[in-house]
């Protein structure tokens, strides 16, 4: 088992190291094989190049017109100037070529970073050494820190649009600002004291003065507006990009692992984006903006990326980009750079070296200095809630936020299970169907049951920095209250409750939406209930021994900092994010003295929440989707081996190396739908020589059906070895530029583990089981992931006799639907 795995390395090492050779050497030894064969021919006839076809001795046959490819990347593109331009003749030592990834299909990892090496070394020899040549190479690793400097202060500008855009539809729910109509509540009154006469309120323009009858028009222009808003969201979003419902980052994370998702991160995706998650706050839906500027930020990154063909035609490189781009989102959204950067190494990125860490830094500096230059709160501040305190605490209230921690990870545990089951139920129910209709409905009964209670009619942002700010001495009114505490207790636990159902269904809804705001709410509606208790019973009891290291001159309980606790325990359980969550709320308070209590806190909630299952809420909506995911921080203990995982010969069309003609391999793409062909030596012997893929051979036969220079019974050569060709035809078809002829290869009985492994590692899409070469086999990466997955069932459900009863049936629910999706992956060669 050792052996083949080291083997298959050792022939991927070699083929690297073969296939490293600059182009102008590969040119030099044809044209000096010409000479020494006496065939020189003009190039001035057909405006192209000739190379010379040889058989196996030597001798020279025919010649082919090529027109010299720049890079493998032309082969994908198609050609109407001329036929087989592209497709060169069977003499052929280049490295390996790709066609165009398909949509819903696995990138090659192997293959995309041997062409990044394969560019550079090429741009090293065609560099001359001098300073034009060091100013060349220097252009050339600019672009990137172009591009990311580019989505850097285009994220500051959008997340300024977005949060003036999204508080002055809030405030138009309200009324209007009579000096300017575009101005939000919080502009107009900005130089006024006590009473702003600028602003005027729908019942002064409408000269209502009597109490019900006020109450009733706020009632209906707040109602009124929230359908608008989340009509209008819910239609664009449904009518142009489908791909900007939701908060992205399941699907981001899913593209970092080497799928490929075609128009996800386009331009049309990123404008409905921007568009809809303003009308979708502005609704009053239980949604956030700030989880979704990860996805904008990632479309922003894979837009200029566009720009230049290194990293257009490279999809490792373009990942680099979209996971440094994605630490620009959380950067505007929590005023946060730092933890922009923990946040792209915690849970998007994939693969992460060490130079995506500098450059992840450099966007999220870039996107919080142009937001700070800025100003769009006009304060100072990056966010609205961001908070400062000036208090302490005492070692007696780690008790206490360890208690939150708990309720925290139970109640976001609760919430993801919850929002789960009813976005599976949605999936198989005609809800489906009245996508629009259920956005009316959730919009008309969020804003009735919003608008009877205080906090939930507040926008989440406004809520939330009033929840973390504390209270001073001369304020007695809200949630300062001393008189009215009992009232505030019992309502700001019923607003989590409510949040927690509003929340669950509207994160299903085809709006953009973010779920970190309503977490945080929720977290920190419940970590004040819980600060203003242990207040009350301090004032009660001074005197217990419990509060003997209070001073009695200085407030000792800070109800803002139990709320700050509440809503980093609820983000982490919800997310299973810890680091990042921390550093979060550390750059919004600016006090490093919280830090310690909030790790403590964030660490007790994401525990509990792992005691019911280890996937947080992202990679539940991978799972629920059906996407090709494998998780690098989960370590997988499988049972098996690669005989039984494997896909047998039987059940597979193979290629031979040598015997196949254009009409057999035409025939071959239209009666099967794999993704991919092992070719053999021969179908008796079974023998393996490489591997080609669907897209690969189709795009070549493609081309030499329309073309004049083939017909179906041109020969096809899918083989670099020393094998027998029917020379009586003219020209042959060669395939072998896209054959990959060192695939992944195990030996038969290797354990499943040491599988996934490699499928995790080294990102392969496939690998092929043989004996002694002979060909046994292929797995490929949905075979792994539907391994994972009945894995991770069957162990939720060894675990379930230590969950209550109640909650063991809400997980089943989650979790059982999950098998009728594997028809999804049960296709176990196809989708690659």
């Amino acid at each position: 088992m050792d052996e083949t795995f080291e083997g298959a390395s050792m022939r991927r090492t070699f083929r690297s190291e073969t296939s490293s050779t600059p182009t102008h050497t590969r040119t030099t030894d044809t044209r000096s094989t010409r000479t020494r064969t006496g065939t020189m021919h003009s190039e001035s006839e057909s405006g192209s190049e000739y190379v010379p076809r040889f058989d196996d001795y030597g001798d020279e046959h025919s010649v082919v017109p090529l027109r010299r490819m720049r890079s493998s990347q032309e082969a994908l593109i198609p050609n109407d100037e001329s036929d087989m331009d592209v497709i060169t003749g069977w003499l052929y030592n280049g490295p390996l070529q790709r066609a165009k990834y398909e949509d819903f299909s696995t990138i090659d990892w192997i293959y995309e970073s041997t062409k990044a090496r394969h560019y550079k070394n090429d741009l090293r020899v065609q560099t001359h050494v001098g300073i034009k040549g060091r100013l060349q190479l220097l252009a050339d690793s600019s672009k990137s820190w172009i591009v990311l400097l580019a989505v850097g202060v285009t994220m500051g500008l959008i997340a300024t649009c977005i949060s003036v855009s999204s508080q002055w539809l809030i405030d138009v729910k309200g009324g209007y600002c009579r000096t300017g109509f575009y101005l939000n509540r919080r502009f107009c009154c900005w130089n006024t004291d006590s009473v702003c006469v600028d602003w005027v309120t729908w019942s002064e323009l409408f000269r209502v003065h009597w109490h019900w009858l006020d109450w009733l028009l706020r009632f209906i222009v707040f109602v009124f507006d929230a359908i608008l808003f989340a009509g209008i969201s819910t239609f664009l979003v449904t009518e142009y990009a489908p791909y900007a419902a939701g908060q992205g980052i399941a699907e981001i994370k899913t593209i970092m692992s080497g799928f490929m998702m075609r128009q996800f991160l386009g331009v049309r995706t990123l404008g409905i984006k921007c568009v809809g998650v303003v009308l979708s706050v502005a609704s009053g839906l239980s949604l956030g903006k700030e989880g979704t500027m990860v996805h904008v930020a990632c479309c922003c990154g894979n837009i200029y990326s566009r720009v230049f063909k290194k990293i257009k035609h490279n999809e490792v490189k373009r990942r680099e980009l979209l996971s440094a781009a994605s630490a620009a989102g959380i950067s505007v959204a929590f005023g946060a750079p730092i933890a922009g950067v923990l946040f792209s190494l915690e849970q998007v990125s994939y693969y992460f070296p060490a130079k995506t860490m500098w450059r992840s830094l450099f966007c999220a500096t870039a996107a919080a200095v142009t937001l700070k230059l800025l100003n769009p709160f006009r304060n100072g501040k990056l966010v609205s809630f961001q908070v400062t305190y000036d208090r302490t605490w005492d070692l007696f209230e780690l008790w206490f936020f360890v208690a939150i921690g708990v309720i925290c990870g139970i109640i976001g545990m609760l919430q993801n299970r919850l929002t789960l089951y009813l976005m599976e139920y949605r999936q198989h129910s005609v809800l489906k169907n009245f996508a629009r209709g259920e956005v009316l409905v959730v919009a008309l009964a969020t804003a009735c049951v919003s608008y009877m209670s205080v906090y939930l009619r507040a926008d989440m942002v406004t809520l939330v920095s009033n929840l973390f700010t504390e209270c001073t001495g001369q304020e007695t009114d809200g949630l300062c209250s001393r008189g009215d505490r009992t009232g505030n207790v019992f309502s700001l636990l019923v607003t989590s409750v409510l949040r927690v159902l509003m929340t669950s269904v509207a994160c299903g809804l085809a709006v953009p939406a973010g779920m970190f705001t309503p977490s945080m709410a929720t977290g920190a509606s419940i970590g004040r209930a819980f600060g203003m208790v242990v207040q009350t019973m301090y004032e009660n009891h001074p005197t217990w021994r419990l509060f003997g290291a209070c001073r009695p001159d200085v407030p000792c309980i800070t109800p803002g900092v139990y709320a700050l606790v509440g809503a980093a325990s609820m983000l982490a359980s919800t997310t299973r994010m810890t680091v990042t969550v921390v550093v979060i709320m550390f750059e919004l308070t600016d006090a490093l003295i919280y830090v310690l209590p909030i790790m403590l806190a964030v660490t007790v909630s994401k525990s509990v929440a792992d005691a019911f299952g280890k996937d947080g809420y992202f990679e539940s909506i991978i799972h629920l989707n059906g996407y090709p995911f494998l998780s690098m921080d989960q370590e997988y203990v499988l049972h098996g081996t690669s005989d039984e995982l494997m896909v047998r010969v039987s059940e597979m069309t193979v290629v031979e190396a040598n015997g196949e003609t254009l009409e057999s391999v035409l025939k071959l793409l239209r009666e099967s739908s794999y993704s991919g062909f092992p070719v053999v030596k021969s179908k008796s012997s079974l023998v393996l020589v490489g591997y080609i893929s669907r897209s690969d051979m189709a795009m070549v036969a493609e081309r030499a059906r329309v073309s004049s220079v083939y017909s179906n019974a041109s020969p096809c050569c899918f083989s670099r070895g020393n094998i027998e060709l029917p020379m009586a035809h003219a020209q042959m078809l060669d395939f072998r530029p896209w054959v990959d002829a060192t695939p992944i290869t195990i030996s038969h009985g290797t354990d499943v583990n040491l599988v996934a492994e490699m499928f995790r590692e080294l990102g392969v899409r496939y690998v092929l089981v043989v004996h002694h070469g002979a060909l046994l086999g292929i797995i490929t990466k949905k075979d792994i992931v539907r391994t994972v997955r009945m894995h991770s069932r069957n162990q939720a459900r060894s675990e379930m006799p230590y969950v209550p009863v109640w909650l063991s049936s809400m997980v089943r629910q989650t979790h059982e639907p999950v098998q009728h999706r594997l028809p999804v992956f049960s296709s176990e060669s196809r989708g690659l």
